[in-house]
């Protein structure tokens, strides 16, 4: 764990010089903006213990390491930590919800962090007994919980959750549909009144999920959303595993706070809807996992925050409609915010979609696989985006899209140096807006490798796809430099490396003649399969996260990387 992998000077120096290559020009230069590596020193004030497992453990103590606190809400109360305290978490877990009341500031952040070597588990469910048998071999527990209201018809919006042996059972919306490893909500969920379940193994060791927040700060105002300014912020979180939270839709069960904070090795999984919610501003969040969690695993809205070495893996366990909110990560009105090497794996849901409003971002470094719909997703008024260096593999076609890259209603994004491949769908698709809710237009893809996509034989799709609402709209987006595959098992019609509209035929252009390609949009230097890729003579936009990692580094220590494309600041 840590802070991963040093970057020596030179090694920045030769980055610099590579990337430059790429955007030099006799104007102005745009250029990569390059932050030196920096070390932020934290207050230290005290050091408190939670330790259930402690057999003198006590809220009425202390809290030191010899005579340590049994509840983490004895921690969070009003007036007990101060900026630069720290509380380490003893192993065990954890029945209950972490709410401080009090944060941190700069440069002496409150810090809640896992003991060496022990695991903390914090969880929304208790262990839930008297069960009775029914006569058609289910079991029945009256509701104990609060009222879970939502806010749609649609059953899959239920908050219950039912545990059995740590495995969580798969709600059903009938109760003639249950089965092994199944429940039944019984009742409407403003007041749920039973649940019904078929166990696997029997009801010895099951948990009932009632708590929505795990991790939560709170300020005045107790409904608040995540990272709003009147909440408590600049928190350090390391270590901890956070699970099984009855929370709703589109409502994160970690929330990182209002400003400033610090996620490490954080794991957030099993939960009801979104796992974790980095709404805020100015947070870094390290090696940590948004996992297996009912809805999507990251979320929110993050102005100059950056997320690096964490990944999203088979999210959207429920069945949430992935066009609406589902999958790896969806990030609205985000901007000057970077994700790099991050992981989106096996969600029914786009790996990582930027949507509503978000601008000057970066996306660099990913691995996007087996997701549905697409790897990467731009859309709603997402401007200058960079999303360079990434693999997209293995989308799953669902509805309309099985693609590696797609944008809609998005304008003004950079695509460089992606490798798409083995999809489903297409390799690239700038698609037109059928609601035409944002301009369609400006996107530069430069020096990808686009090929062995269109793996469906039974669906229309091309390896890059291009469409507006007039001809010249189509030629407000530049190609440059680009490796594109021929389509196997191809059929004109419905198959082909290329795709264009409008022409002046009514079908558009599908073919996989690249002189035709040529003719119809702004192109310079496409080649067939992978070799011939020339050096890109730039000059490149303005895109990316010019401006994050110099305000994140002082607080939080920054690798030096490229994040963005840019003059370079004065």
């Amino acid at each position: 764990m840590g802070r991963g992998v040093h970057v020596p000077e030179a090694d920045v120096v030769r980055l610099a010089l590579a990337v430059l290559l790429l955007g030099s020009s006799c104007a102005e230069p745009d250029r990569p903006v390059i932050v030196r590596e920096s070390r932020a020193v934290e207050a230290q004030g005290r050091t408190f213990h939670v330790d259930q497992q402690h057999p003198g453990a006590s809220d009425r103590h202390p809290g030191t390491e010899a005579k340590p606190w049994r509840t983490l809400s004895r921690a969070t109360g009003r007036g007990v930590l101060r900026p630069g305290d720290t509380v380490v978490i003893h192993e065990g877990v954890y029945r209950e919800s972490v709410e401080p009341r009090e944060g941190g500031r700069p440069g002496a952040r409150i810090t809640f962090r896992a003991a060496e070597g022990e695991t903390v588990v914090i969880t929304g469910a208790d262990l839930a007994a008297d069960w009775r048998r029914q006569s058609d071999g289910t079991w029945r527990r009256a509701w104990t919980g609060p009222p879970l209201p939502t806010y749609s018809d649609d059953p899959v919006f239920r908050q219950e959750m039912v545990i059995e042996r740590g495995e969580v059972l798969r709600p059903v919306w009938h109760r003639d549909s249950l089965r092994a490893g199944t429940f039944w909500a019984e009742g409407p969920p403003e007041s749920p009144a039973a649940l019904v379940a078929r166990f696997r193994e029997g009801p010895d060791r099951v948990e009932v999920a009632h708590r929505a927040r795990l991790f939560w700060p709170l300020g005045a105002d107790p409904n608040a959303e995540c990272g709003s300014a009147g909440t408590p912020g600049y928190f350090r979180i390391q270590g901890l595993t956070f699970r099984h939270a009855a929370n709703r839709a589109q409502i994160g069960a970690v929330c990182l706070g209002s400003a400033g904070s610090l996620a490490e090795a954080v794991r957030v999984e099993w939960t009801n809807a979104r796992g974790l919610d980095v709404s805020g501003r100015e947070h870094l969040i390290r090696q940590s996992a948004a996992d297996y969690n009912g809805q999507m695993g990251w979320g929110g809205a993050c102005a100059s925050c950056v997320i690096e070495d964490s990944r999203a893996v088979g999210n959207n366990w429920k069945g949430y409609d992935p066009f609406w909110e589902a999958g790896g990560g969806k990030w609205v009105r985000t901007t000057d915010t970077v994700i790099r090497r991050f992981l989106a794996r096996d969600n029914d849901g786009p790996g990582i979609w930027l949507d509503i409003d978000n601008a000057d971002n970066t996306i660099e470094g990913c691995l996007a696989e087996n997701n549905a719909i697409a790897g990467i997703a731009l859309e709603f008024r997402t401007v200058r985006t960079l999303v360079q260096h990434n693999v997209v593999r293995g989308t799953r076609w669902v509805g309309w899209s099985g693609s590696g890259v797609i944008s809609q209603a998005a304008s003004h994004n950079v695509l460089l140096h992606n490798t798409i491949t083995s999809n489903e769908g297409g390799g690239i698709w700038l698609r037109r807006d059928p609601d035409k809710r944002a301009e369609d237009e400006h996107t530069l893809v430069a020096r990808n490798l686009v090929m062995g996509n269109v793996t469906r034989r039974d669906v229309e799709a091309r390896e890059l796809s291009v469409e507006g609402e007039t001809a010249s709209d189509v030629r407000t987006h530049t190609f440059r430099h680009n490796a594109i595959g021929f389509v196997r098992d191809r059929e004109a019609i419905w198959r082909s490396s290329f795709f264009v509209h409008p022409t002046e035929t009514p079908a558009g252009y599908r073919s996989d003649d690249l002189s035709g390609w040529r003719r119809l949009v702004t192109e310079t230097g496409t080649v067939r399969e992978a070799g011939g890729m020339l050096p890109e003579p730039g000059p490149f936009p303005r895109a990316g996260a010019i401006g994050a990692y110099a305000r994140v580094a002082g607080r939080h220590g920054a690798q030096a990387e490229a994040v963005g494309l840019g003059p370079l600041p004065r």
